[in-house]
């Protein structure tokens, strides 16, 4: 079969299983489908598993959790059990991930931020293997945001420094600080890329702290896509990302990156998963977990592919 492009899921914090994530792709394919021809969805390859992380993380947090409930005095009745407890799971796993793929930790020698990167490249291998030289629409949520966005940095900082013979700094923890190039390299690097669609992302948390924050570039070095991002008023993991602008140096002509506010589009949802979401969850934090039913997302993403 030929595929003309390839769709890319990545999803977000928390204590997710391999099985679920598959559950919530098949259920977006599902909807997809429902929203394109028979012969135009047959053309878009979707990896079932796309890309999958939680495992790098899960078992060291669960021996932690186990250890709370057992030994640090947090199983303390059923209420507490199936009410704050819940929120502390959440917050162990989901920060415990925020900090393990974006930070250093002196005492191994692989980082998971080497990790997670070298599963987007394997996924991407894959999906070129399977398809060629197609265009890439990818849909990353929550964490998986700002994990993809250090990826492309990375890469075009690579690509950057190889194509166009600058002497940029790749971190250490990159799988292109010594990559060695290859025949696909610009594919690799997300040159195929054509539209990202970021949900709940909380890339704001990260670098709020910081002076000159600087976007990916989406017009130059052989990049040419869009970024669309999706936030919900009540998603208090999910923000806007055009306001980052104000912490961008325009004065700075030497470094890499752009303003936030020149590359992204940010469009507010009251983000549902059909009735039972907008009922349960579209008007409070939970709606940080309704994105990818959500019809204007689902209409966006499909006039996109289609």
């Amino acid at each position: 079969m030929t595929f003309k492009c390839a769709l890319l899921c990545m999803h977000g914090m928390g204590n997710l299983t391999k099985n679920e994530f598959q559950s919530d792709i098949a259920k977006l394919r599902q909807n997809l489908a429902e929203r394109l021809s028979a012969d135009r969805f047959s053309e878009i390859y979707i990896p079932t598993s796309g890309i999958f992380y939680s495992d790098l993380t899960q078992q060291q947090e669960d021996g932690v959790w186990q250890a709370m409930t057992t030994q640090g005095g947090l199983n303390t009745g059923f209420i507490r059990r199936n009410t704050i407890n819940r929120i502390r799971r959440f917050i162990i796993s989901g920060f415990s991930d925020a900090t393990a793929f974006t930070g250093f930790n002196g005492s191994i020698t692989k980082q998971q931020y080497t990790n997670i990167q070298q599963r987007i490249y394997n996924t991407l291998t894959d999906i070129h293997n399977a398809c060629g030289e197609v265009p890439i629409i990818i849909i990353s949520h929550s964490l998986g945001c700002q994990i993809m966005s250090s990826y492309i940095w990375d890469a075009q900082i690579y690509w950057r420094n190889t194509i166009f013979g600058t002497n940029f700094v790749i971190d250490s923890r990159s799988i292109w600080k010594n990559h060695k190039s290859t025949n696909n390299d610009s594919f690799l690097c997300l040159q195929s890329l054509k539209t990202w669609f970021t949900t709940g992302c909380n890339i704001p948390i990260f670098v709020s702290g910081f002076r000159n924050v600087r976007a990916i570039h989406n017009r130059e070095y052989d990049y040419d896509f869009d970024w669309i991002n999706y936030f919900d008023y009540d998603d208090v993991l999910g923000y806007p990302l055009a306001p980052l602008g104000v912490l961008f140096d325009s004065t700075d002509a030497t470094g890499h990156g752009q303003s936030y506010t020149d590359i992204v589009t940010d469009i507010q949802v009251n983000a549902n998963d059909g009735i039972w979401g907008a009922i349960t969850s579209s008007w409070n934090p939970m709606s940080h977990t309704q994105y990818w039913g959500d019809n204007t997302v689902l209409k966006a993403l499909a006039s996109t592919l289609g």
